[in-house]
C-alpha cells in the first residue's frame, strides 16, 4: 500500500500536508493539477502508473529549497509528485 501526502506550491515553497492519502487519491490529485509528496520509490511508481508504464519524467528542484519531483512521461498532467526533502 503506497501512501502519499497532499502537497501545495506556495509563495514560501512547497507545503507538505499532514494527512496520508492512498495512491488512487494521489493519482486523482495529479490529474486535477494538484501536487502530492511520497517516497522516491512511491513517487516513481505513481508517475509510471499515470501513463500505463510508459515511463516517467524526473525533474530536479526548479528553485532553491524546492523538491525533486516526477511527472508522467508525456507531462499530460500538471501536478507534481514530490519526494525527499527540500534542496
Amino acid at each position: 500500500m503506497a501512501l502519499f501526502k497532499t502537497a501545495q506550491i506556495t509563495s514560501r515553497g512547497v507545503k507538505i500536508g499532514d494527512r496520508n492519502i492512498e495512491k488512487a487519491d494521489a493519482a486523482r490529485r495529479i490529474k486535477d493539477g494538484k501536487d502530492v509528496w511520497g517516497t522516491k520509490s512511491n513517487a516513481h511508481s505513481l508517475a509510471e502508473s499515470l501513463c500505463d508504464g510508459q515511463g516517467s519524467m524526473r525533474h530536479a528542484p526548479h528553485v532553491l529549497g524546492g523538491y525533486h519531483h516526477y511527472h508522467d512521461e508525456n507531462h499530460v498532467y500538471n501536478g507534481h509528485i514530490f519526494y525527499g526533502g527540500p534542496s
